[in-house]
């Protein structure tokens, strides 16, 4: 079994572990979404479905079952299982349009999964297992209302008839299970994560060395989102940011339509998938090459505060905590460049968290639900995140003119170890020195 094989494996053991043993467990995957007239949005399969099975195609599910389901074993035998692939039946005629479709038949020996069956049965698999003694239903619910096609079909059918098969079940909501395992990277996510790191850096070092004036934004975001493709990503992580001038100080901005002018700052915030798993830097540069008095002082603010809050990073350690730090150290140096007066003043030019979790999504290991033994903020060995503090004083603020159009964010991918930290993005210049040599080479 290959090492990806067996990761998904162990995701699904220990999602078993979390669920009761009266009950079952039903994972959709992504199903199409209709883009315009006769044809579909690329599919992007869902990422806590990807986490417990690996497989890509859409229209399929995930049933588990702590008790064991009786299954087929050949002639007159039968055997339990705890986990059963539901996957679109192979027909050639579609194939020949859209490509090889696994088969219920390879499910097992291509995936690992104890056994494979074709969609249309989920109905009876489901109608035939949900007895009495099922308390509960655990289901990703807002998956389940976004299904589309065959999927959606199946599923009306069977929720019309849940409560008449077992009138006491309970749903529950399995994505906060899953995320309380995604919280935590295992020695295989950190390796995918740390080659899409690797992978974005060196992008961003081929995007930065090609900047200048004249060139568009969609110019540089092109330069990157080529790399990703030519070393190896399969995709980009989010919709990728060039922003410059007071562009740069609209914090998601993604028109990307405007020219490079010479003078200007150029914010750059962007990340690559590997195997499903997403890096996120951001950079601000001179258009120029050159930073400006002004601009040194804003960015030296910001990157000395993001270097201050990554050494503080290491198990135990509270992102709440970290977000008060970077918003009391922001407003100190504001007030000492004489652009607010007051701390409580910093919220006008920085107003977002200062990082996030990132692993198959980039804003990772979402919260579903309270749990009083698991607490989202305190930081774990394993935990991946991000540090971006930024300052955005734009053009129509009341800022000292000489600051406005300021936009700056840095952006580095962090891992928590057991003693500390390591920066996965490390290699990728921010020092204002390093930048201007970078632009000037």
């Amino acid at each position: 079994m290959t090492l990806q094989l067996a990761f998904h494996k162990s995701r699904r053991q220990e999602l078993l572990k979390q669920i009761d043993k009266h009950s079952l467990a039903l994972v959709f995957g992504a199903t199409f979404k209709h883009k315009s007239y006769d044809y579909d949005f690329h599919l992007k399969q869902n990422r806590n479905f990807f986490y417990l099975t690996g497989f890509e195609e859409p229209n399929a599910a995930l049933l588990l079952a702590p008790g064991g389901i009786k299954v087929s074993a050949g002639k007159n035998k039968f055997k339990n299982v705890k986990e059963i692939l539901f996957v679109q039946q192979k027909d050639k005629s579609r194939e020949v349009w859209t490509g090889k479709r696994l088969g219920f038949e390879n499910v097992n020996k291509e995936l690992g999964i104890e056994y494979g069956q074709v969609n249309s049965e989920i109905m009876n698999f489901l109608t035939s297992n949900l007895t009495p003694q099922i308390n509960k239903l655990y289901i990703n619910i807002p998956e389940l209302y976004a299904l589309t096609g065959e999927m959606k079909r199946l599923m009306v059918d069977f929720y019309e008839r849940l409560f008449t098969l077992t009138p006491n079940v309970h749903l529950i909501d399995i994505n906060y299970l899953i995320g309380k395992l995604r919280f935590v990277k295992t020695g295989y996510e950190i390796s995918q994560m740390k080659r899409s790191a690797g992978i974005c850096v060196t992008a961003f070092q081929d995007a930065i060395s090609q900047i200048g004036g004249g060139l568009y934004e969609y110019q540089v975001q092109s330069v990157l989102e080529y790399n990703y493709k030519a070393y190896g990503a399969m995709d980009t992580a989010f919709n990728t940011i060039v922003a410059s001038g007071n562009n740069a100080c609209t914090l998601h901005y993604e028109t990307n339509q405007d020219i490079l002018k010479e003078g200007d700052l150029v914010l750059i915030d962007s990340g690559c998938e590997y195997n499903g798993y997403n890096s996120d830097i951001t950079r601000t540069v001179p258009v120029s090459g050159v930073f400006t008095k002004e601009q040194k002082e804003i960015y030296q603010l910001v990157l000395k505060v993001q270097k201050d809050v990554i050494k503080k990073i290491k198990p135990g350690v509270k992102l709440s905590y970290l977000k008060q730090y970077t918003r009391d150290a922001l407003a100190k140096g504001l007030i000492a460049l004489k652009i607010i007066k007051k701390k409580e003043e910093v919220t006008k030019y920085y107003m977002h968290g200062v990082g996030h979790h990132l692993g198959l999504d980039t804003h990772d290991a979402v919260k579903f639900g309270y749990d009083e033994k698991f607490d989202y903020d305190i930081l774990k060995a394993g935990n991946i995140i991000t540090v971006e503090p930024g300052l955005y004083i734009s053009k129509d603020s009341d800022s000292p003119v000489k600051y406005r159009g300021i936009g700056i964010r840095i952006e580095d991918d962090v891992l928590v170890t057991k003693n500390g930290n390591e920066i996965l993005t490390a290699s990728l210049a921010k020092d204002i020195a390093d930048l201007e040599n970078m632009m000037s080479s």
